[in-house]
């Protein structure tokens, strides 16, 4: 992986964190709230629905980029060591690549056609969608680079930018 993927990793991982970090308190304070009241916190559900939102896109294309997201391997076990291993990875990357260049396109659409506010704070809910495109488009970065090592690692050449021993 380059440093820049490596950073985009930290990062990503960083902020689920902080949000995971956010998320729990504010149900903690919500809780304590109810048997030692201290203020409203009304407001907190509005808070927490958008962080969880990020949280899951966010994790989501981490996973994605270090390739550990859920998978079926019944045929890649099936497949293994058979001349036919090589494309099913090739035709998984990129039916992956067009997964997530699709969802990134809708979920695009939808976040320029999104108008509504939040109760609340009147926030605009573009805020939530704006999620979805933003952390598909990575998604779909981390797919061209995976499909990039995949295609070098076939010709017999490491990947240009890559650390030595990288052939994903």
């Amino acid at each position: 992986m380059t440093p820049i993927e490596e950073a985009a990793g930290r990062i990503l991982r960083g902020l689920a964190v902080a949000l995971l970090i956010g998320i729990l308190a504010l149900m903690v304070a919500s809780v304590v709230n109810r048997f030692r009241p201290f203020g409203s916190l009304d407001w907190s559900d509005e808070i927490i629905e958008l962080m969880l939102v990020w949280l899951i896109f966010t994790g989501t294309a981490e996973v994605w980029r270090v390739n550990q997201h859920f998978a079926v391997d019944i045929l890649p076990s099936a497949l293994a060591g058979s001349r036919y291993h090589e494309a099913y990875r090739a035709f998984v990357a990129v039916a992956g690549l067009l997964f997530v260049a699709v969802f990134t396109w809708k979920s695009l659409e939808l976040l320029l056609r999104a108008d509504d506010l939040s109760p609340y704070f009147s926030l605009p809910r573009r805020l939530w969608y704006a999620a979805m495109p933003v952390n598909g488009a990575l998604m779909v970065l981390f797919s061209l680079r995976q499909l990039w090592t995949m295609l070098a690692s076939a010709r017999g050449g490491r990947c240009p930018g890559s650390s030595s021993g990288d052939r994903r």
